[in-house]
């Protein structure tokens, strides 16, 4: 059922990052609920990935289960204006079959290159749009247990949801996502602008964990980043992308700590020079 020191470096887009103890892609809610309650009963802590494309996993890796919900998880349905989708789902996929259905609201999604789960996890979002306004209902596991939220019980807010507090130990399996009837012409020029801002702007040609930093109020992250001169900046294999100083590349080999003494010097910087503290947005996780 579980693969054992399974190295993370291979699920994650920075391909960097030490080895789970426990590792498990499931094909089912029923695996779900399994993993959880071996983690339970054995007193291992659980930790849940996506595709791991806003994921850092430090060199030490990540003791106890992890369980990656991707590809083997990712079915999906649409039923008038309600699209199903299991947590494994590529958002980038669920936009086309909403375009197919000539459904408006997914297009912002297209070039999200991450999982449903992952997404309402940290309430996904770009070009104005989020996943959080769209969702209906949330299935999940808990303590092992099939429960579901609907959209009056799940509260998030920018870059953040029901699902990142510890206290909920939830694992979503399922959301049903509400949209909208729109023009299939429309809809995919959307698309298309957004992909081609995505491409004209963010450095795509290098593995990177997407954007680094959450916005800070008032402020934008990559302009900060380039006044205080640290544009091209590079530590062993990871460097602030010189396309776009809010992201941060993997130039040939690197590490982990590569990547994480890059953030510390950024973050030390912009707080000296601007007064501003920069808050990852990526996943940090594992121990050195």
């Amino acid at each position: 059922m579980f693969l054992e020191n399974y190295p993370l470096s291979k699920v994650t887009s920075l391909g960097v990052g030490g080895p789970a103890d426990f590792f498990l892609q499931p094909t089912s809610t029923n695996d779900v609920a399994r993993a959880q309650r071996f983690a339970i009963e054995r007193e291992l802590p659980l930790t849940i990935i996506g595709y791991g494309t806003n994921l850092l996993v430090r060199d030490g890796g990540i003791r106890g289960v992890v369980l990656q919900i991707a590809h083997p998880f990712a079915e999906a349905k649409v039923e008038g204006m309600i699209l199903t989708a299991q947590a494994g789902c590529l958002l980038s996929s669920l936009s086309k079959l909403a375009l197919h259905r000539h459904l408006s609201g997914l297009e912002f999604a297209v070039g999200i290159p991450g999982g449903l789960g992952g997404a309402t996890f940290m309430n996904a979002g770009a070009y104005g749009g989020e996943v959080g306004p769209l969702i209906r209902s949330i299935q999940f596991v808990r303590d092992g247990q099939l429960g579901t939220w609907s959209r009056d019980e799940f509260y998030f807010s920018y870059r953040s949801s029901r699902l990142q507090s510890e206290a909920e130990g939830a694992i979503v399996t399922q959301v049903e996502l509400e949209l909208k009837p729109g023009a299939p012409r429309d809809i995919l020029q959307r698309m298309n602008d957004f992909q081609n801002q995505r491409r004209s702007k963010q450095p795509l040609e290098y593995p990177s964990a997407g954007s680094t930093f959450k916005r800070p109020p008032g402020y934008y992250v990559g302009p900060l980043i380039e006044q205080a001169g640290l544009k091209g900046l590079r530590m062993g294999g990871a460097q602030v992308s010189t396309k776009h100083a809010g992201f941060i590349t993997r130039i040939g080999e690197a590490k982990a700590r590569d990547f994480l003494d890059l953030i510390a010097k950024i973050q030390d910087t912009i707080l000296q020079e601007f007064g501003v503290a920069l808050e990852p947005e990526i996943r940090i996780l594992g121990e050195d």
